[in-house]
């Protein structure tokens, strides 16, 4: 064979070997090297803005927390039992006077008057509705036995279910009072409210659940939250 035909041959042997020689020697290079790790650097400056950025997101994810559905709906039943609270006192010192609120309408302009309304909640037109942040607070009373009852409902959804606040509750089976009882809807939507001093049995089918009042609830004795 002639010094042409065999120039193909070469070249393509040549190409091989370079082809497998440059794979080995990668690989060689890989396995006796091995990865190494950026080493990066940050002024003072940047380790403070990082920190900074960090700590703001926190905030707002503390804020987005306590702006939902619980928060809100703790803040009405606070709203409520204020309200409530202060239904009751005034009926209570009007007792002692022998000059007990004939209907909730000279209950609620009795409150009013006195100065007893939670801060910031107020009369709706003289009715007995009461208007608050959270939403719409109706306020149910009967002379006697003496019940009364607050119904809030949130102005958006977000505010929360439906609540039903009674105090004092009278007991169908015994006729004894209870302490504050409360009442939540357990869903947002298609919520009757029920008549004024159902019983429990009647309230709970109307998709309500009682719900213990927690110690957080509570209004504090100044009124503030």
């Amino acid at each position: 064979m002639d010094l042409r035909h065999k120039l193909p041959l070469v070249t393509s042997a040549v190409i091989i070997a370079l082809i497998v020689g440059t794979r080995f020697v990668s690989n060689v290079l890989t396995d006796d090297i091995g990865s190494v790790d950026p080493h990066v650097t940050l002024s003072p400056n940047q380790v403070q803005q990082i920190h900074e950025r960090q700590r703001r997101q926190q905030v707002q994810a503390f804020v987005s927390v306590a702006e939902g559905e619980v928060s809100r709906t703790e803040e009405r039943i606070r709203e409520a039992t204020a309200l409530a609270l202060a239904a009751s006192l005034f009926v209570a010192t009007e007792s002692l006077a022998h000059c007990i609120p004939a209907s909730d309408h000279v209950l609620l302009a009795g409150i009013q008057k006195a100065g007893l309304l939670p801060p910031g909640m107020q009369l709706i037109d003289n009715s007995v509705l009461v208007s608050s942040e959270r939403g719409t607070l109706q306020v149910r009373y009967r002379p006697e036995p003496l019940c009364i009852e607050v119904v809030s409902t949130g102005r958006e959804r977000t505010d929360g279910p439906m609540l039903l606040l009674r105090v004092p509750s009278m007991t169908a089976e015994t006729g004894e009072s209870r302490d504050v009882l409360l009442y939540m809807a357990t869903r947002l939507d298609e919520i009757t409210i029920p008549e004024p001093f159902a019983s429990e049995a009647q309230i709970i089918a109307l998709g309500f659940a009682p719900e213990p009042l927690r110690a957080s609830t509570l209004p504090a004795p100044n009124g503030n939250k």
